[in-house]
Formats: structure tokens, C-alpha cells, sequence
């Protein structure tokens, strides 16, 4: 009976494989006696290296459009095979598939920013480590700060989208060494963290052959402005600044401020515009914002209007002893025709001769128009011009927002 326990027991053990750092410190000597980092990867030198490429998108630091920069924070996944260190585990503990190395002690890729902004230096640092397995694999994912030119296209802003591409490519090797081959034509997104400004509506990897006989990865991105906040914080109260210029019209001459309030209107006006200039590059392409012609219009306008209630006042403080033009006192008349309510009355005919005491009334009915009348006449006018004006430039810019969509 305890020969049959033991056997049982024996029969149960398994035999586990666990390397020491002794192995390990023997591996990475093995591996790198001889080891030339400056020679790239490849054992059948007719056949160039395939780098896989992955991008992992993880927020959007800042995208400027007075700048022009786009910085984006993320990490590149680079894969490629080196036979030089491949080895067989069981020659070390028999378990010892993995090892991590620095950077600096192995051939990488030399990957440049092509399009960045400011320093153009190679991704990833000497302190990095990348994995080693024992079929030579090599798995490289640098974490990175991108930062790369993207001029902004401002045509529909605050509605518009950006697209910006941001280039990559190893100097010095041609498609006939050493090619990129994306795992994903996307940025995986799996640790995304959405922007307050901007959302992310797609992201496309590629890679294609520049003028130089050199082959770049690309990685594009597609984005939006969330525009909630500046319709309530800009579309709206310019479009009611607008309508506001046109009150001056309404306010009673009597009152004495037409004049101010159409000039503080105009101001707020043209306040505004320097608010969007500021936030907008300062170059005419590709094409200047709808939103700063339309702010342009409405200062003009403005201006228009101020001198228009300025010259409907001087009309309506004119000294009565000025005669009044007859087209003038046409037009007014028309006008106190027009919008005089006539009450319902039965009409009766009754035949009646016409004195010459009836004729004289009538004329001076006629002529009991005064500088005043022509003053509310004018600005009935220019309330219902202006009104038009507003509502048409208005109406344009909605229309080519809707056409962006």
C-alpha cells in the first residue's frame, strides 16, 4: 500500500522548466558577440525587411489652426524579424522564449517625422527596452508625442472638419530594403480619450511612395468641431447683434440716443470679428471663414445704418420754413394712404356740389405734410431695407453651413 501511495504520487509531479539569471545573462551574451546594430535585419538580403506597423491613438493634445499644428499622443506598434537572435529555449532553462533588451543594443528602424513642427528626431530613446523572442521576433511600441503640420481649412468654421495627415519614413533605405506594412488600414481606438473640441470621425493607415523613391506611413485623421459651444457663445448673439442694429429705426427720435445705440451696436459688432480673426490663422488659404465675410457684412451694414439714422434725424429736425420737394410729398402721401386703416361704412350716394371752400380744404390736406412726416417715412423705409438686408445675409451663411454638411 505505500508503494502504491508513492507510485501515485510521483506519477502526478510534472517537471517544470524555469530559467535563471544566469541563462538569461548567458543568452544576451550569446545573442550580441558579434551582433553589428548598424546592419539591418534579413537573412535573404534580395528580399526587403517587413516592418508590420500598428497605431495606437490615445488622445489629442492640441490642435492649434493659428499654428497651423496638429500634437497627438499615441504609441506605434513596430514588429520585424532578426534571425540573428533567434535560439533554441531548452539551451537555456527551457521556458526562455522572451528576453527585453535597450533600444540602443539592437538594429530599429529609423523612423522619422517628415512633416513635424518644430525638431526632427528619430522616434523612441536609448532608456526604451523592445521585446526579443526566441524565433527572432521583435516587438518595438514606442510611445510618442506627434507633432506635425496640419493646416486647418477654416472655410465653414465654427462648422467645419480637418483632415491632417501626419508622415513617417526610415532615411536612408529604399522599398528594396526595408518596407512598412500595416497590421490595421485604422488607428485602433481601444484607448481613446475623446477631445472637448474635437471628435474623431475616422482614421486611415497607409503608405505610399513618395517623390524620393522613398516609402512613407501615413496616418490619417478626419475630424469635427463639436460647435455646441460656439453657436450659443457666437452664432447667436451675432445673429441677434444684427437685428439689434435695425431697433435704431424703432427707438423714438424724441428720445435722443438713436444715434449712440446704433454707434455701440456697430462697436459690439465689430468686437466680435476681432474675436474670430484671433482664433483664425492668418493666411487667405485655402479659403477664409464664411462666419468673419458674414461678420464683415454686418459691419458694413452697420456702418450704413448709422448714417442712414443720422441723416433720418438731421431730415426730421429740418425747419419747416424748407420747402419740401413734390416727389417727396408723393411718396409720403402714398405712404399715409397706404397705411391709414379705413373703418367698414355703408357707402350712400348722395349727389352733392362741390364748393370752391371743399377744393381749398383739400388741397391744403394735401400739402399739410411736414419734414417730420418724411423723417418717419425714411425710416419706415430703411427699417423695412435693412430688415431684408440682415435676413439675406443671414439666410447665406446658414445655407452654405447646411451645404458643409
Amino acid at each position: 500500500m505505500y508503494k502504491l501511495s508513492v507510485f501515485i504520487i510521483l506519477s502526478n509531479i510534472h517537471i517544470i522548466w524555469c530559467y535563471t539569471i544566469a541563462q538569461e545573462t548567458q543568452l544576451h551574451t550569446d545573442l550580441f558577440n558579434g551582433y553589428q546594430k548598424a546592419i539591418r535585419p534579413g537573412a535573404d538580403r534580395t528580399k526587403p525587411l517587413s516592418i508590420s506597423v500598428n497605431f495606437m491613438f490615445i488622445s489629442i493634445k492640441e490642435f492649434s489652426e493659428e499654428e497651423s499644428k496638429l500634437a497627438v499622443i499615441g504609441a506605434l506598434k513596430f514588429g520585424w524579424q532578426d534571425n540573428r537572435l533567434a535560439w533554441d529555449k531548452n539551451n537555456y532553462g527551457g521556458d526562455l522564449m522572451d528576453t527585453s533588451v535597450l533600444q540602443e543594443t539592437v538594429w530599429i528602424p529609423n523612423v522619422i517625422n517628415l512633416n513635424c513642427f518644430s525638431t526632427m528626431k528619430p522616434l523612441g530613446s536609448d532608456s526604451l527596452s523592445v521585446r526579443v523572442f526566441d524565433s527572432g521576433a521583435i516587438s518595438w511600441i514606442p510611445p510618442v508625442l506627434i507633432e506635425s503640420t496640419c493646416d486647418a481649412d477654416v472655410t465653414y468654421y465654427p462648422f467645419d472638419s480637418q483632415t491632417c495627415v501626419m508622415r513617417f519614413y526610415i532615411p536612408g533605405f529604399y522599398p528594396s530594403d526595408v518596407i512598412f506594412s500595416p497590421g490595421s488600414s485604422e488607428a485602433d481606438m481601444f484607448q481613446y480619450e475623446e477631445n472637448n473640441l474635437w471628435k474623431i470621425t475616422a482614421t486611415r493607415v497607409d503608405t505610399v511612395l513618395n517623390s524620393l523613391s522613398f516609402q512613407e506611413l501615413r496616418i490619417h485623421i478626419e475630424m469635427t468641431r463639436r460647435s455646441s459651444y460656439y453657436i450659443a457663445g457666437l452664432i447667436l448673439p451675432i445673429c441677434l447683434m444684427s437685428f439689434l442694429q435695425i431697433m435704431a429705426f424703432i427707438l423714438p427720435e424724441e428720445s435722443g440716443e438713436r444715434v449712440g445705440f446704433s454707434i455701440t451696436v456697430l462697436l459690439a459688432v465689430a468686437v466680435f470679428l476681432t474675436i474670430i480673426q484671433d482664433n483664425l490663422p492668418e493666411a487667405s488659404e485655402p479659403s477664409v471663414s464664411l462666419l468673419a465675410y458674414k461678420l464683415l457684412g454686418d459691419v458694413l451694414l452697420g456702418a450704413v445704418i448709422t448714417t442712414s439714422v443720422i441723416f433720418g434725424s438731421a431730415i426730421y429736425h429740418k425747419e419747416g420754413t424748407s420747402p419740401i420737394p413734390s416727389a417727396i410729398k408723393k411718396l409720403v402721401s402714398c405712404f399715409k394712404t397706404c397705411c391709414k386703416k379705413s373703418p367698414k361704412v355703408t357707402v350712400v350716394v348722395v349727389e352733392k356740389k362741390i364748393q370752391p371752400e371743399d377744393a381749398v380744404s383739400e388741397s391744403q390736406d394735401d400739402d399739410a405734410i411736414s419734414w417730420r412726416d418724411v423723417g418717419k417715412w425714411f425710416d419706415k423705409c430703411c427699417l423695412l431695407f435693412f430688415t431684408l438686408c440682415l435676413s439675406v445675409n443671414n439666410i447665406i451663411l446658414m445655407i452654405f453651413i447646411a451645404s458643409a454638411k
